[in-house]
């Protein structure tokens, strides 16, 4: 199976996209120059063809590739079991977490993922402070960035004690990240978010 999506990968590439998007994003992994909406058409019929358990095997395997793009598709596939996550999808992951070093894929994994875990599972909140004391300001994004989904239902209160310990932060990725959450917290709760400011 991973093979045949490694097939097809091979033969969507395109070498000029591939110096292109690698530049553009930053990452240190190795690019096809695959297009996301072609990833993520791959992403739904992986999703289709296998369970999550089965799934999470593909993962690993998708995940130790070397490549962006296979990496993406693992966690483009992953979001479309939502329904299905548990406290075990974020043990499966949290291993996996230091090996992501572009914004994109740091989005995908905290606002479609691990905040979709947090939405069921409160206890997370314990693990998102702790990534945001991380020397890995990588880990510090996926702690803001997993609250969008708690946002989104009004909730802005992890949000707002994680963007507290951000304020001397000079790392540009966090300061982005902060302020795109504040942004959508003061969506919820305008006033909080005013005086936070």
């Amino acid at each position: 199976m991973v093979f045949e999506v490694k097939r097809q990968l091979k033969k969507l590439s395109n070498k000029q996209f591939a110096e292109d998007i690698k530049r553009y994003i930053k990452s240190p992994y190795e690019f096809y120059g695959i297009r996301v909406p072609e990833i993520r058409i791959l992403a739904k019929r992986l999703n289709e063809e296998h369970s999550l358990k089965e799934f999470y095997n593909i993962f690993n395997k998708l995940w130790k590739s070397g490549y962006h793009e296979e990496m993406s598709l693992a966690l483009y596939t992953l979001q479309l079991y939502e329904k299905e996550f548990d406290i075990k999808t974020f043990q499966f992951l949290k291993p996996k977490l230091e090996d992501i070093k572009s914004w994109d894929q740091i989005d995908a994994i905290s606002s479609f993922i691990i905040g979709k875990i947090l939405l069921k599972y409160p206890e997370l909140e314990k693990e998102l402070l702790k990534l945001s004391k991380s020397r890995d300001f990588w880990l510090r994004r996926i702690a803001i960035v997993s609250t969008l989904p708690r946002i989104k239902e009004g909730n802005i209160k992890l949000t707002m004690r994680i963007a507290e310990g951000y304020i001397n932060d000079i790392e540009p990725y966090i300061q982005k990240a902060t302020g795109w959450m504040l942004r959508e917290a003061g969506k919820q709760k305008p006033e909080i978010v005013r005086r936070f400011v």
